[in-house]
């Protein structure tokens, strides 16, 4: 492993992972993993006002189903086995134990704090540098903690270290005021006045006050923040690995909030501190962050650290344009979150491919590609600078090949376990009501085999069987208005009793696609009419449709008695 190659995937659990946050992290593992690097997982949970309980959890498991193992940072285990890369091959469901991971409190740069000993439990270590607190919990690493909230008194050492050195200020502004300042300054050239160095020295902080109100104030309670002093009349450069010489001009930047009034950092400082604590080596993130970066360099020189290399990937936009928002998505019917994905069955293969040439291309057209591929390949000098547009038919695409690859084994057996756990289709079908005898199909084997056997063409994703193939579980309730419009006319019901008569008489053995065709041929050659005046009429009293999957396949597969059953229905009701 190359110890100076060092990445870190840095979600927020203020919700549910994104889809877009999926791919950020594919990028680090793979650049990680190509240059035999680390990659660690690092949770920014500054922002308590937005926490959400379930949302650190979800990121977890949402790495853990996608084969992004962290090398450092809490790791989630299966309960049955520790997850590996190659665990986690296939899409496979993979049944996830909660977390409950103790990162520690704060500790000096490059040290290793163990949470479970500070708390009284039981750790062993390992060569790797794991710590395991208990079955259900593991974390990594040497640098951690891997929280920020457990690293609070660190940058609040950093940022008393800013005020001191003159690179940073103590603000005791309140929100009412900031806001009067901005309704003063505010016109159609500047319609959102920035807190900056043009600003400051009128508002309420240590660069107006003297060092006797200020600590009065603080005696007094007063809320206060620290506020970054960005210098005036100055271009801040830096080179972007995706985007190259990238500047910015420090007159239209504002002071930003380094440090909140509860004492918590802001992300601007909490990743500086980590990036360099860690000995993050590359920081590889969304273009949303671009125009925080001068931000970060300043802080960087500030500190007197080395900044790291910067990698700013392109946004992932709607079909429609804009950037593919949560309301977006919404709107053009795209799962947001990696979880939709998981619970939806997606292939994870199929996913990782997708947003892996999302805004990357390994040249020579090349679409498909495993994790393997993928890592031998990538570099960020292929990543593109403009927006990559979310084309979920081609997810779909990519869905339907790998899905078509398993087995149909394979692909019946995680049929089963859904319908176990959701039922049939269908308002009246969850899986405490289902009959006797739909429950003896769910655990035939090789009836769901066969289904899937019919099927697999015509689907993009797992659910779908249930579906496109809800007839082979029970008959049609109703019949398609417009199919039977088409081909139920007079006479019909007459040419389907004749067929009905001449399958039933078969022996059980005979009832096999191949014959069941035949006898079509014969009564049609008999009648005197075209293959579709009597396939048309058998397709939906069988099934209700007008379309679907081989007619005589499914026929065998439902049995003799099944389709006579049905067919004398139709009859009996299409007339």
């Amino acid at each position: 492993m190359n110890s100076d190659i060092r990445v870190r995937f840095a979600p927020s659990p203020t919700g549910l992972l994104h889809i877009g946050g999926l791919r950020t992290a594919l990028y680090n593992y793979l650049f990680a993993r190509r240059h035999g690097g680390t990659f660690i997982l690092r949770i920014e949970d500054t922002d308590q006002a937005r926490y959400v309980e379930e949302a650190e959890q979800d990121i977890l498991e949402s790495l853990a189903w996608a084969g992004l193992h962290p090398d450092e940072g809490p790791v989630v285990i299966s309960e049955d086995e520790k997850s590996s890369d190659a665990d986690a091959a296939g899409g496979k469901p993979r049944k996830i134990s909660k977390i409950e991971y103790d990162a520690g409190e704060a500790g000096s740069e490059g040290s290793a704090v163990d949470g479970d000993q500070q708390s009284g439990k039981t750790t062993e270590s390992t060569e790797n540098g794991t710590r395991k607190a208990n079955a259900q919990t593991e974390y990594k690493g040497t640098f951690g903690p891997y929280h920020q909230s457990k690293r609070r008194e660190r940058y609040a050492e950093i940022a008393r270290q800013l005020v001191d050195a003159g690179h940073a200020y103590y603000a005791f502004d309140t929100v009412g005021q900031i806001e009067k300042m901005r309704e003063r300054l505010r016109t159609a050239d500047n319609p959102v006045p920035k807190y900056d160095a043009q600003t400051r020295m009128e508002m309420r902080n240590s660069l107006t006050m003297d060092a006797r109100q200020m600590q009065e104030m603080i005696e007094e309670g007063a809320e206060y923040v620290v506020r970054l002093k960005i210098p005036a009349g100055e271009t801040i450069r830096f080179d972007d690995l995706v985007r190259g010489p990238v500047s910015f001009e420090s007159d239209g930047l504002d002071d930003q909030v380094l440090l909140k009034a509860d004492g918590l950092p802001t992300y601007h400082l909490a990743n500086v501190v980590d990036d360099h604590e860690m000995a993050v080596s590359h920081v590889i993130r969304g273009e949303e962050w671009l125009s925080s970066a001068p931000k970060h360099i300043l802080l960087y020189r500030y500190l007197g650290w080395e900044p790291p290399s910067m990698a700013h990937l392109p946004l992932i936009m709607s079909p429609s344009g804009g950037k593919l928002s949560k309301r977006k998505a919404e709107e053009e019917g795209i799962p947001v979150n990696v979880r939709d994905y998981r619970r939806e069955r997606y292939e994870r293969d199929a996913v990782v491919n997708f947003l892996a040439l999302l805004g990357w291309s390994p040249g020579e057209d090349r679409e498909e590609m495993t994790l393997e591929e993928m890592t031998s390949e990538f570099s960020l000098d292929r990543v593109g600078k403009s927006g990559a547009i979310f084309d979920f038919k081609k997810l779909l695409w990519f869905n339907e090949h790998y899905m078509r690859r398993r087995s149909d084994e394979e692909l019946a057996g995680e049929l089963e376990m859904i319908i176990q756990e959701r039922g049939l289709p269908g308002a009246e079908s969850d899986v405490k009501k289902l009959s006797p005898q739909q429950q003896a199909l769910i655990e035939d084997k090789d009836f769901l085999t066969g289904m899937v056997s019919l099927l697999k063409e015509r689907v993009s994703r797992l659910p779908e069987f249930l579906d496109a193939g809800r007839f082979f579980f029970e008959p049609p309730a109703e019949y398609d208005e417009k199919a039977v419009k088409k081909g139920w006319k007079e006479g019909t019901a007459d040419r389907v009793a004749r067929y009905r008569d001449r399958i039933s008489a078969l022996d059980s053995a005979s009832f096999k696609a191949a014959e069941l065709k035949s006898i079509l041929s014969e009564v049609i050659e008999e009648e005197g009419v075209g293959f579709g005046k009597l396939m048309m009429p058998l397709r939906i009293a069988v099934t209700g449709s007008g379309s679907g999957p081989d007619l005589f396949g499914a026929l065998e597969l439902l049995g003799q008695e099944e389709v006579v059953r049905r067919l004398d229905t139709a009859i009996d009701k299409l007339g």
